[in-house]
């Protein structure tokens, strides 16, 4: 469930409470208990003086909104960002920041928000969401981003660390993953790569294939620094030359998660950093077809040495 407006969340916390009302889960942007408004706004305080409440019974809470996701950002006109992080404290929600994004309602023009819309997603039975997406395809429903439908979303580089986290913890079977070594080498052992390697550990079926676009790119530190980090975590390394596949697959970079996400990293016209997520049907049936492809033309990698070592050497 997703509440919004002024208030709701303090609404739905007392009705959960009186009413013993079992949620699978909540998300709550921008949330708080007590009074916020004093000064500015009396009015809000004045008429919801009654909502206003601070000794909930948060172990009863807890059972009964199991798991919880709380929005906050820094520049939130309204709400003071330690407003909804004692509120995410006392429900033990998972906290999320988002940077720059005000009070995250129409007056900063966020009309669409496809971060709820991936949380909502996690918490859905996956032949459910994909009917309702059809569903939402047959009427026509308005366009998500760049004129594209709800099921695909474009992102800038830098966002695609925050979505990242959220996919890799979600991880429940399996995943697969290419890694262009044109593109430039993130931090090996920051939060988005450590995430992947803890859920290779949890998954047991994980692999990622390096497209080598140059030779000369398995002597950089960082890239020999990866791919020794991502062994340790039981992640299947393989590796395969760009030029034996760049003209039978439509992406070099590309990950397939849980066989119903599909992301996308590529340069744009303006040669910048692009992220495309999809969960349609035929995106991910069609990268499946370029993972056959491109594992059937690969060389696996068990030591990190003697192995790079020979593909260097057969491919110098």
């Amino acid at each position: 469930m997703f509440y919004r407006s002024f208030f709701c969340h303090l609404f739905i916390l007392h009705v959960v409470e009186r009413f013993h009302i079992q949620l699978d889960s909540a998300i709550f942007v921008s949330p708080f208990m007590d009074a916020i408004m004093s000064k500015k706004f009396w009015q809000f305080d004045l008429v919801n003086t009654s909502f206003y409440k601070t000794d909930f019974n948060f172990e009863k809470l807890k059972k009964l909104i199991p798991v919880s996701y709380v929005l906050y950002s820094e520049n939130d006109p309204y709400v003071d960002k330690n407003h909804p992080i004692l509120f995410a404290k006392a429900l033990d929600s998972s906290l999320i920041y988002v940077k720059r994004a005000g009070h995250m309602n129409s007056e900063v023009n966020l009309n669409e928000f496809p971060l709820v819309f991936e949380l909502c997603k996690s918490r859905l039975d996956l032949g459910l969401y994909q009917r309702y997406v059809d569903h939402r395809r047959q009427l026509f429903a308005t366009s998500y981003v760049k004129g594209k439908h709800e099921e695909v979303i474009y992102l800038k580089s830098e966002e695609i660390f925050d979505e990242g986290l959220f996919h890799f913890r979600n991880l429940c079977n399996k995943g697969f993953c290419t890694f262009f070594t044109g593109m430039p080498i993130w931090d090996t052992q920051g939060p988005y790569y450590e995430e992947a390697r803890k859920a290779a550990r949890r998954v047991n079926d994980f692999t990622r294939v390096f497209v080598v676009q140059e030779i000369s790119d398995l002597h950089r530190s960082k890239l020999l620094e990866q791919i020794d980090l991502d062994m340790q975590a039981g992640i299947k390394i393989y590796f395969v030359m760009m030029k034996d596949v760049e003209k039978e697959v439509g992406e070099l970079d590309f990950g397939i998660w849980d066989t119903d996400y599909l992301c996308v990293v590529r340069f744009n016209k303006d040669k910048q950093i692009e992220v495309k997520l999809s969960s349609r049907k035929q995106d991910i049936s069609e990268a499946e077809q370029w993972e056959k492809i491109i594992l059937s033309k690969a060389v696996k990698i068990t030591n990190i040495e003697s192995d790079i070592r020979t593909f260097v050497k057969n491919h110098s």
